[in-house]
């Protein structure tokens, strides 16, 4: 486009649709401006002005230079025309796969036209940022034609991270300028630098950034020019636009292993391919490492090289350049000035080493044994330096190489920092119980438990925390491992945790105990086994194994009122398991126990529903009446929720075999109540089953759909695979409703 400034201008803007106001707005000039442009009243703008518009408008090469010379007075361009053309970015990546999100974004926000554009890609190590912003920086570079500067700041490296004059003295001498002309100070370069990008568009690529103090001196100040920052560290320079990277989806890492190791390989062994790159944590630096030891050695399939992977103790050395790449980041806080890095590092270790899901701050605290506030600002250093991500506030995580990386530096402390997270997990138990069931007996075994922290419910915590629980307990050699089982106990048994319970009473066991904890952990495990094996996912005779056990060491303890409750569970985990006569048998010595001890209390209401259900399956209805009459002028005057609950299910359920089912639905509705009186999740399931069974068969169908649709919901929150079906095949006789 040829005429004078003013004409260029105007043309430019009417062929992107630009009002005076839109284009003032774009290159940061007054709308005043740019009509005395138009109109020609200023004929020669100044440098800075004209670069802006050229970048708005997206000029450059003869196009550029034209627009520049028209609004010089001398009708000469304002830059020299014998400018060298730096093309410095390394070859693009092989294989460069997935990304295809993060690639737009990047791209787009750097051809954005009006202002020197910045894109701060962060993420750990291994991840693919350098990948990324060279690949985008070759997609990019026709946008770009006066040049591309590339330069390692080694900011995670074996050598020392440049410094921002030498990375100023890199970039202008790649520009033409040598010797006296070279400035000698960090503000003189910096100047200098944004004095010869401007009336450019250069694309600057400053890869491997220590942090935003190196860069911000590098990074450009006119329009037409952008600038792409790659770093472990957050890099929080003003005007960057922050692209966040983190490992692959499963499918873009297999196919990165296949592009690496040969397709063949990843098609004969589809299930071992995807177990490598799971291995790998989907890190492409692991992957592409995988790929390359499996290229390497044509002799391997995919399930040798996940086998090895497999055994976490030498699964870094298969990958040694993830080991190296991790040492680089951690090594950067530990010989870091701030004393905030150097705790950081320090405190990595010990975070690593317990396998749990996640990292709660107060959990965190624990293991460092720290106040909150300042484990909180360890986590978030580390955090900024890409060693841990936040998926939630308040909650932190590793990446599962980055785990091992650091458990591997773990030292003698170790299991001194997991004893003390038992601790706090055995004081919110404990806690919980207490506000639950201030009259449990169990309560004399928490006289020693430390004080638990000042939470609103411990056991709306301990649910959050419920997989961190078992695994911390999985990996415990030492600690309160076996008190922490016997206080979860109606934690556990409210909210259906069968898998759960057992996993952790199991562990206990193994740990030294009192012959007293272990007569509690034999009796708390066979419970959980009997109500596994009722779902089919488990062994009634093991359970029964346990149960015996439990009630022999309790007649050891020569405590008769401990013992009475083992075989009353004793007779309810027969029961589970359809030995009717043993159940029986059980539930009459514990009814002697209680009557000898002239003990009315709630266990003694209980063991006599257990006998009247027993009876009532052995077809003895009228001892059913009986034991069940009696259970609840025991129970009701306590105001026993669990045993009222239990009582009245069974009643209804022996209401609606005798055909009285308005009666029924009455106790079962009430059953129904007293279960979500305690948020006993896994009773009120049950119960509103057999409620909406109950109301199926006495003809009301609206209000049989809707308690099963409860029932439903809670089996799928507890997870009650065989519960689930059971009420899915009522509910398919459920009629539908009539128009």
């Amino acid at each position: 486009m040829g005429g004078t400034f003013a004409e260029q201008l105007r043309g430019y803007r009417i062929a992107l649709g630009l009002t005076q106001q839109a284009l003032a707005e774009k290159a940061q000039l007054s709308e005043q401006a740019v009509g005395a442009l138009e109109r020609g009243d200023r004929r020669y703008p100044q440098a800075v002005t004209v670069d802006r518009l050229a970048g708005v408008f997206g000029l450059s090469g003869a196009q550029r230079q034209a627009f520049v010379q028209a609004a010089s007075r001398k009708g000469k361009p304002r830059v020299c025309t014998d400018v060298v053309v730096p093309r410095q970015l390394p070859a693009d990546v092989a294989h460069f796969t997935g990304r295809s999100g993060q690639t737009s974004v990047v791209a787009e926000a750097l051809r954005s036209p009006g202002t020197a554009s910045v894109v701060a890609v962060t993420g750990m190590g291994g991840v693919g940022k350098t990948s990324l912003a060279v690949h985008v920086g070759h997609l990019v570079a026709g946008d770009f034609p006066d040049g591309q500067l590339y330069l390692d700041l080694r900011g995670h490296s074996d050598r020392a991270p440049v410094a921002p004059l030498e990375a100023l003295g890199v970039f202008l001498r790649a520009l033409g300028l040598a010797g006296t002309a070279l400035p000698a100070t960090v503000d003189e370069a910096a100047a200098r630098l944004r004095t010869e990008l401007a009336g450019r568009r250069m694309l600057l690529v400053l890869d491997n950034a220590a942090g935003e103090e190196q860069v911000a001196p590098l990074l450009p100040g006119t329009a037409g020019t952008a600038a792409i920052v790659t770093s472990r560290q957050s890099v929080l320079v003003a005007q960057a636009r922050q692209v966040r990277l983190d490992v692959l989806p499963e499918e873009d890492a297999i196919t990165l292993l296949a592009l690496t190791a040969g397709a063949e390989r990843v098609v004969a062994e589809p299930g071992a391919a995807a177990e490598v790159v799971r291995r790998c944590g989907w890190l492409p630096l692991a992957v592409r490492l995988a790929g390359a030891r499996l290229a390497a050695r044509p002799g391997w399939s995919a399930g040798a090289l996940a086998a090895r992977l497999a055994d976490a103790g030498r699964r870094l050395d298969e990958l040694d350049g993830v080991r190296v790449c991790f040492a680089h980041s951690i090594d950067g806080l530990a010989g870091s000035d701030d004393p905030v890095d150097r705790a950081a590092s320090a405190a990595y270790p010990v975070l690593a080493w317990p396998d749990l899901p996640d990292l709660p701050v107060l959990v965190a605290a624990r293991l460092l044994d720290m106040g909150e506030a300042e484990a909180e600002r360890v986590l978030e250093r580390l955090t900024a330096a890409c060693l841990l991500e936040a998926p939630s506030p308040g909650r932190y995580r590793l990446h599962d190489l980055l785990r091992v990386y650091g458990a591997g530096m773990a030292g003698p402390g170790r299991e001194a920092a997991l004893v003390r997270v038992l601790q706090l997990y055995n004081a919110v138990a404990w806690r919980g119980l207490a506000l639950a069931n201030r009259g449990s007996p169990r309560l004399k075994l928490a006289a020693d438990v430390d004080d638990a922290p000042d939470l609103p419910d411990p056991w709306t915590w301990l649910e959050a925390e419920r997989a961190h629980v078992v695994a911390a307990v999985a990996q415990a050699e030492s600690g309160p491992v076996p008190l922490l089982a016997v206080g979860l106990f109606e934690f556990y048994r409210t909210r259906g945790l069968w898998r759960d319970w057992q996993l952790v009473c199991e562990k206990a066991l193994s740990h030294p105990v009192s012959d007293l904890v272990r007569a509690y952990l034999h009796s708390d495990l066979a419970v959980a086994r009997a109500e596994l094996a009722q779902r089919g996912a488990g062994d009634h005779h093991a359970a029964q194994q346990h149960i015996r056990a439990g009630v022999a060491l309790f007649e050891e303890q020569g405590d008769d009122h401990a013992t009475a409750r083992a075989l009353n569970n004793a007779c309810y985990v027969f029961r589970l398991g359809g030995a009717v006569e043993e159940a029986i048998e059980f539930g009459e010595r514990a009814l002697a126990r209680h009557e000898d001890l002239g003990d009315r209390g709630w266990t003694h209401g209980l063991t006599l529903v257990n006998l009247a259900e027993l009876h009532g399956q052995a077809g003895d209805h009228e001892a059913r009446r009986r034991h069940l009459a009696e259970a609840l002028a025991v129970l009701e005057p306590l105001d026993d929720a669990h045993g009222l609950a239990y009582a009245l299910v069974v009643l209804g359920l022996a209401q609606r075999a005798e055909g009285h089912l308005e009666e029924a639905v009455g106790t079962l509705t009430r059953s129904a109540a007293q279960w979500r009186r305690i948020a006993d999740a896994p009773g009120e399931a049950n119960t509103l089953t057999d409620l909406g069974e109950t109301l199926l068969r006495a003809g009301q169908p609206e209000a049989a759909r809707e308690a099963l649709a409860q029932a439903a919901a809670l089996m799928a929150r507890i997870g009650d695979h065989k519960g689930k079906l059971r009420v899915a095949a009522l509910l398919a006789e459920v009629p539908e409703p009539t128009v």
